[in-house]
């Protein structure tokens, strides 16, 4: 068990809740997948690829995708 393991708690068992809720706010969310994947299809169509990484900022939340 790694002492940094996010899946287990304070005592070393493991804690599937809060593995769970970890991962879920971790997730990018699916608007953000789908606007990348037509960013990266548009390119695609113009003969262009995606090199490197493209940053979202949420406006209402200010929370930044990478």
């Amino acid at each position: 068990m790694d002492k940094n393991d996010m899946k287990y708690n304070a005592s070393g068992c493991r804690d599937v809740v809060a593995e769970r809720a970890i991962k879920n706010a971790d997730r990018t969310p699916r608007e953000v997948t789908e606007l990348m994947d037509v960013i990266k299809k548009i390119s695609g169509a113009y003969g262009y690829d995606v090199e490197g990484r493209i940053t979202f900022r949420n406006k209402r939340t200010n929370i930044i995708y990478r």
